[in-house]
Order: C-alpha cells, then sequence, then structure tokens
C-alpha cells in the first residue's frame, strides 16, 4: 500500500486505506503503534514524526 502511495503516509491515512473508521482514535493510536514498530525493525522510515514511508531500496541504478 506505501509502494502505491506514491509518498509518506500519515496514520490516520494508512488507516483509512485499510478500512478503519479514522474517526476513532483508538483505532488511529493501534496502526500508529504498529507502524512505529516498523521503523524500529527497519522494515519503515519516519523522517517526519508522523510520516510513514517505505525505506530507500539503495539501489543506485535504478
Amino acid at each position: 500500500m506505501l509502494a502505491d502511495a506514491g509518498g509518506p503516509l500519515r496514520a490516520k491515512q494508512i488507516a483509512v486505506r485499510i478500512g478503519l473508521d479514522s474517526d476513532n482514535l483508538s483505532k488511529v493510536a493501534g496502526v500508529r503503534s504498529k507502524l512505529k514498530r516498523l521503523v524500529r525493525r527497519g522494515w519503515l522510515t519516519e523522517d517526519t514524526p508522523g510520516v510513514f514511508a517505505l525505506p530507500p531500496t539503495g539501489d543506485a541504478t535504478s
């Protein structure tokens, strides 16, 4: 989903894209928590606080 987004997304935007109610703050907080866990594991980046993206591929030829 992040690859198709064309850029970084906030937790609320991701929650909407996966079909959760964005008005339910506890659902958005749960998504944010999971995204931060993926950042710690190196699967995502959070260059700007609250904005999540895929890490750079490191392939300079593409």
